[in-house]
């Protein structure tokens, strides 16, 4: 591991500011700007190193959690004649289809946050297609809810763990 880690390096900048810059400002807009800047330092310092496992854990249960959920998803779309049901899980088909975590290296920063996004957007839209008529219930349409809830909980236990603070031993 390189040491200082990046972590380290803007938590020490973040102290330097606060401790010998700020003293020195006074009071106002430049002031005001500077603990801003701080404060954001200090919040990437927080999760920089903890970002590229978290997306990577969350990105493999979004695509976990689809697959799982898309046989499912293709009875409910068996069952019912709608359109933007139908649209979705081809689209979510074909998302899943061309994965793109690899089983080598381990993918970039922004390979993970894409990927991400993508996953959670078919997240977002498979919710709005679901709600769109209330009125057709079915077994599998709570099964997928229930999917849905379950994973939208890890994710968010997930978010809990990155944002919060590292305990020291």
């Amino acid at each position: 591991m390189i040491k200082p880690t990046v972590s380290e390096l803007l938590s020490g900048v973040a102290i330097s500011l606060r401790e010998r810059v700020l003293p020195e400002i006074p009071a106002g807009t430049t002031r005001r700007q500077i603990q801003a800047a701080i404060g954001i330092i200090r919040r990437v310092a927080l999760v920089w190193d903890k970002t590229g496992p978290y997306l990577y854990a969350d990105n493999q249960d979004l695509e976990e959690t689809l697959r799982w959920m898309l046989p499912v998803l293709e009875g409910v779309v068996a069952d019912e004649d709608n359109a933007r049901l139908v649209a979705v899980s081809t689209k979510l088909r074909t998302t899943l289809d061309r994965s793109t975590q690899p089983a080598g290296p381990y993918p970039s920063p922004e390979a993970l946050g894409a990927r991400n996004i993508e996953l959670q957007g078919l997240i977002t839209e498979l919710q709005e297609v679901l709600h769109e008529n209330p009125a057709a219930q079915s077994a599998s349409r709570t099964e997928i809810n229930s999917m849905l809830r379950a994973l939208l909980r890890r994710m968010l236990t997930r978010e809990l763990e990155i944002n919060s603070p590292a305990v020291k031993p």
